[in-house]
């Protein structure tokens, strides 16, 4: 007979992983869809689950991870959603539950988290130079139907902060890092703050994504042919400059291929999406460019301070000393980033 399985009080749970047969069970009593599959896409900032209906029909589903930045933004996510769908942008559509909320709060081992269903968004990420130009259109949609948005504000500011300030502070945490590094780090934070500081008078803002790298989106096909790129993943958004926002793809490349300054593929890319952030109406002001190098910069201490405040849930080998300290150089190699176009 095998002894009463019980709690070990010294067991403290980080991140729990919930089998996909939760997550089917979930959606079925929160949002009334009867589930005929559903398997785990991927852990990252948050779980993402792939599901379908009996009907067909194809979702995703996100549970959202305690973050290191504090409260879910789902209310403003939710509805920011909302409010650009029912203005005909394409953007992953959230599924209200059966009740009418936008998502659901379950008790976790680590605290509460927070659940939401999306429509799938079809198709695959931005490949060509015409991929790219619907990307830019479709962001320069998102900025522009944004404007009118009157619905619960976002609890982040993607400002400098949010952007540089925190990653500093998760620093402090790295249990290898040494004061020299650290101190090297806390000088380039305040250098590109003061930077922020001069500049952001005459930057233009915007309600940004937050993330658009290039694989929160989708481009997709129609039956007469034609195009069209569809958004998802919009829990980084927020208000913002706009140059962090276009700022994120030449960032996303140069870091995947570890470039300290841009190739003629992502020049070429760079051009098409700006050309179609122009032409569907977008604005981008000589200043906005300008920023752009500083943008980029701040882009990867957020990017940075994502994996440093997870040090307990991802532990620290996303963020080795050796490559903190080797991205120092990759910092000011970028501060000379040219990313005009013609």
């Amino acid at each position: 007979m095998h002894a009463t399985q019980r709690h070990d009080p010294d067991l403290v749970t980080a991140h729990t992983t919930a089998a996909a047969s939760s997550i089917a069970r979930w959606v079925e009593q929160h949002h009334g869809l009867a589930v005929q599959q559903c398997h785990l896409i991927r852990r990252g900032l948050n779980d993402n689950y792939a599901l379908r209906s009996v009907d067909g029909s194809r979702y995703v589903v996100r549970l959202y991870s305690i973050r290191p930045r504090g409260d879910f933004n789902a209310d403003f996510e939710l509805s920011l959603l909302a409010h650009l769908d029912a203005h005909g942008v394409a953007v992953a559509v959230p599924v209200s539950t059966a009740q009418g909320r936008t998502h659901v709060e379950l008790r976790f081992p680590e605290g509460l988290r927070a659940m939401a269903l999306f429509r799938h968004a079809p198709g695959a990420v931005p490949d060509t130079l015409e991929d790219f130009e619907q990307t830019g259109g479709t962001l320069a949609r998102i900025h522009m139907t944004a404007r009118d948005y009157a619905g619960p504000p976002s609890r982040y500011t993607l400002n400098g902060s949010h952007l540089a300030e925190q990653t500093l502070a998760y620093l402090h945490t790295h249990p290898e890092l040494d004061l020299e590094l650290l101190n090297t780090y806390r000088q380039l934070v305040q250098g590109l703050l003061a930077e922020l500081a001069q500049a952001k008078g005459g930057l233009s803002r915007v309600i940004c994504h937050g993330d658009t790298h290039g694989f929160n989106n989708h481009i997709a096909t129609n039956a007469d042919g034609a195009k069209s790129a569809v958004f998802f993943d919009f829990d980084d958004a927020g208000p913002g400059f706009l140059a962090y926002d276009l700022c994120v793809m030449p960032w996303s490349y140069l870091t995947r291929k570890s470039l300290k300054e841009p190739d003629e593929l992502l020049l070429e890319r760079w051009a098409h999406y700006l050309q179609g952030y122009r032409s569907a109406g977008g604005e981008v002001t000589p200043a906005d460019m300008a920023a752009l190098p500083l943008f980029v910069q701040l882009r990867h201490l957020w990017n940075m301070g994502e994996a440093l405040g997870r040090l307990h849930h991802w532990g620290t080998s996303p963020m080795p000393v050796d490559w903190l300290r080797k991205q120092v150089d990759v910092f000011a190699a970028w501060k000379a980033l040219d990313l005009q176009t013609p």
